[in-house]
């Protein structure tokens, strides 16, 4: 279960409709327990040149600097969010051919710009699929 505080979803959504039509991405802190507990979630930078709009991808030195920042406060980055703009919360091949195990991520799906969605998945344990984890808005 992914445990998130409302402002920090609707920080994520704000973020998904500031970047339309391109997809955004960001980081996901907190706690990796039964339940994961997030805390924070920032902003990343997209640098998934030139193809914004159906992909992103996250500069592995700011993932390390996310996990960094994470650990210097006790906590864990937990995984990251990203939108999918005009498309469903469904994680993509593309999504499942780069996924990490024991990471949450977050989609957000917006229609002309507007958010419509969102879900959590984890990586199954053979790593061949996605499972949708439960929500709590807290």
């Amino acid at each position: 279960m992914l445990v998130i505080p409302a402002d920090q979803l609707q920080y994520a959504i704000n973020h998904a409709r500031n970047a339309y039509p391109e997809e955004c991405c960001g980081f996901l802190i907190g706690l990796n327990s039964e339940a994961r507990r997030v805390h924070r979630t920032y902003a990343a930078q997209n640098v998934a040149a030139p193809s914004k709009h159906r992909r992103y991808n996250i500069d592995p030195l700011e993932l390390v600097r996310a996990d960094e920042d994470a650990r210097k406060s006790n906590l864990d980055l937990i995984g990251v969010y990203h939108s999918h703009p005009d498309a469903p919360v469904e994680p993509s091949q593309l999504d499942l051919e780069h996924a990490w195990p024991n990471f949450t991520y977050l989609i957000l799906s917006l229609q002309n710009g507007e958010p419509r969605d969102f879900a959590a998945w984890i990586l199954t344990p053979d790593g061949t699929a996605f499972a949708r984890d439960e929500v709590q808005i807290v």
